[in-house]
């Protein structure tokens, strides 16, 4: 019986290990970006009886795949097992053993059969496929959680993301909340004087203004309305001492702002006001593809850009180091506007795609990184090689 298994030593416990994979937004942050993966419905957490049912498309092919949980043992173990799918057995074991010195391993154990009649070489395919897989999610567990323990340092936070609905957002909304933070997401009108309407994605079953009120930072993915937002705040008597602004994308229909009227919105509040401009957003052209409009992405690296889980970090930095405020640019450090795709990397370029951000002109700033933001991938290659998960 065949069995593939992959074990990673982290700098973090079993505990810990387990508890980032019991919050929502763990399948979120595990999906690998180069796969075209849509969740059609889920429910029960990875609790036992929990389901989760899913279409991958492979090329030409559909895939439905259904899974049932089972085998879950309390900051130990769970299992993802399959009831109809591509492979004949299917039986993934998670499993989180002490590894010393406050430390723990993290082990995924898959019992597998393929369909009856495939040959040995499709086997050798599969595991090949398995090994990107795994690589690429024991990373992502790995970086997550060293950024919360190096950037939030243990803090949990009572975070309301709001503005524009869609792909920055959730991958927001999934970061926070497998870090241990209270996430609220009110997807709003552009103007956000209507106010939050009903939630897109989030562990609190109807957000209200109560958790306006209470929050502890804003994160909000739109600029234009940063002023309106803040008055928003005050009327309602917001405790929250941060508010951090992304740029929304550069589609037809989008409002533009200046730089001056973003100064001014900064220095109108008390409040700790951080404002990220990154022109361009890298990431798998699988996990844009029908989230965002078609006419917003290019293929094209050149120019300023910031790879997907940047961004994610920079918000994150911007929302915990309080010497951080104002207009901070985000993006990839580069010897001029263009910069040619290093070799290792340019076999993977025709796979990613340059989400397009609506951000207004303004020249010299100063970027996030000179606060003391480090980026997980600093150059156009790597960042690329991130998104395809690193593959040989």
């Amino acid at each position: 019986m065949p069995i593939y298994e992959k074990r990673s030593v982290l700098d973090v416990t079993p505990t810990d290990l387990f508890a980032w994979h019991t919050r929502p937004g763990a399948f979120e942050r595990l999906i690998p970006p180069w796969e075209h993966i849509r969740v059609l419905s889920r429910y029960g957490g990875i609790a036992d009886g929990a389901r989760v049912t899913m279409v991958i498309k492979r090329g030409p092919m559909t895939i439905r795949w259904e899974a049932l949980h089972r085998g879950f043992v309390d900051g130990v173990q769970f299992q993802d097992v399959q009831v109809s799918g591509p492979f004949k057995r299917w039986i993934h074991t998670h499993r989180f053993e002490p590894a010393g010195e406050g430390r723990g391993e993290l082990i995924d154990h898959v019992d597998f059969a393929l369909p009856f009649g495939l040959t040995p070489i499709a086997g050798v395919l599969a595991r090949r496929l398995m090994d990107r897989m795994f690589a690429f999610r024991h990373r992502r567990i790995a970086t997550d959680l060293a950024r919360h323990r190096e950037i939030g340092q243990g803090r949990r936070l009572r975070l309301v993301l709001t503005g524009r609905a869609g792909f920055v957002l959730s991958q927001l909304a999934a970061f926070f909340s497998t870090g241990g933070h209270l996430v609220h997401v009110f997807p709003t009108a552009e103007d956000v004087r209507v106010g939050p309407s009903a939630p897109a994605w989030g562990p609190t079953a109807v957000p209200d203004f109560a958790a306006l009120e209470q929050a502890d930072a804003i994160v909000h993915v739109g600029l234009h309305a940063l002023g309106d937002m803040l008055q928003t705040l005050d009327a309602r008597g917001s405790r929250a001492r941060v508010v951090t602004a992304l740029p929304t994308v550069a589609a037809a229909n989008q409002p533009t702002v200046s730089a001056d009227a973003l100064q001014a919105a900064i220095d109108s509040t008390s409040r700790r006001v951080v404002v990220l401009l990154a022109p361009g957003l890298l990431a798998a052209g699988a996990l844009l593809d029908g989230a965002v409009p078609p006419e917003s992405l290019t293929p094209s690296v050149d120019g300023a850009l910031v790879g997907l889980d940047d961004l994610v970090g920079a918000t994150y930095y911007a929302v915990c180091d309080d010497a951080v405020r104002g207009v901070r640019a985000v993006s990839i450090v580069r010897a001029g506007e263009t910069a040619a795709v290093p070799r290792e990397a340019s076999r993977w370029a025709p796979e990613v795609r340059v989400l397009q951000l609506r951000v207004p002109e303004a020249p010299g700033l100063r970027s996030i990184v000179e606060d003391g933001f480090t980026p997980l991938n600093p150059t156009v290659g790597e960042t690329i090689l991130a998104e395809m998960g690193w593959p040989d």
